[in-house]
């Protein structure tokens, strides 16, 4: 039997709901299935069975310095192409099975500039991911994705303060700066 690979744009309500599903059920870092802006959910299919989604979708703000720097401007000049560079956001699999990743990402980047086009009218220059969690990001590398950086982290979040509300003193005493919690590697593949 010869191994097929279909990938597959989740547009039906129900196509959606099993993209949902899988990530919540499945992913291993990031299981919510709740994104905000653009996003195109594919289903994947491996020998006519379901065995993943990947979610292609919004970037981030603010972008990260790696990312400027990678295009050579400032947030004020990115935003103008903001919407022609889209974020990897979430790549689940059910099972593993070996090489599918790298399969799956090259069949995602042939496909991907056409279908973000169609749906959203923007020519899409590039596609980020970033990687979190103590992983690598092996599957992405294998696919000659380029590690352009690294996120700066989230400040810790068990002091709160109010602009409205508390005195200089205080926000002064309760600001905590970033601290490197959550850095994530930032990866990129303009082969699209």
């Amino acid at each position: 039997m010869k191994e097929t690979l279909i990938i597959k744009i989740a547009d039906e309500k129900s196509d959606k709901k099993i993209a949902d599903n899988i990530v919540i059920k499945y992913h291993s870092y990031v299981n919510s299935a709740k994104i905000v802006g653009r996003c195109i959910k594919y289903l994947i299919y491996y020998n006519e069975s379901i065995v993943g989604t990947f979610w292609v979708g919004s970037g981030f703000k603010p972008t990260p310095k790696s990312i400027l720097k990678y295009f050579n401007t400032k947030q004020v000049e990115f935003d103008k192409i903001f919407n022609e560079v889209a974020d990897n956001k979430r790549f689940c699999m059910i099972k593993r099975i070996p090489n599918l990743g790298s399969q799956i990402l090259k069949g995602i980047r042939q496909r991907v500039k056409s279908d973000w086009y169609n749906k959203y009218g923007d020519n899409l220059q590039a596609l980020l991911t970033t990687i979190g969690n103590g992983k690598n990001g092996a599957v992405y590398l294998a696919d000659n994705w380029e590690n352009i950086g690294t996120t700066a982290g989230l400040p810790k979040r068990d002091k709160s303060v109010s602009m409205k509300w508390n005195t200089s003193e205080e926000i002064k005493d309760r600001y905590v700066k970033p601290t490197g919690e959550n850095k994530k590697i930032i990866l990129i593949t303009v082969r699209i």
